[in-house]
């Protein structure tokens, strides 16, 4: 399986945050944790509602 490269993992973040989807990103992930449909450390979940706060105070 092809691996991203560091170029277009920037570039598909770029138009997460410019297409104003990386905040629906966040929560769905949070919202699969939640429901438990996926795993995921204490510290994810915490780094992951982090940047919720950050992406809405940024208007992203």
């Amino acid at each position: 399986m092809n691996q991203l490269c560091d170029a277009d993992k920037l570039l598909l973040a770029d138009l997460a945050l410019t297409q104003k989807y990386a905040k629906e990103l966040v929560q769905s992930e949070l919202m699969e944790i939640e429901l438990g449909l996926r795993e995921a450390e204490n510290d994810r979940v915490k780094k992951l509602n982090d940047l919720l706060m950050v992406l809405h105070k940024t208007g992203y």
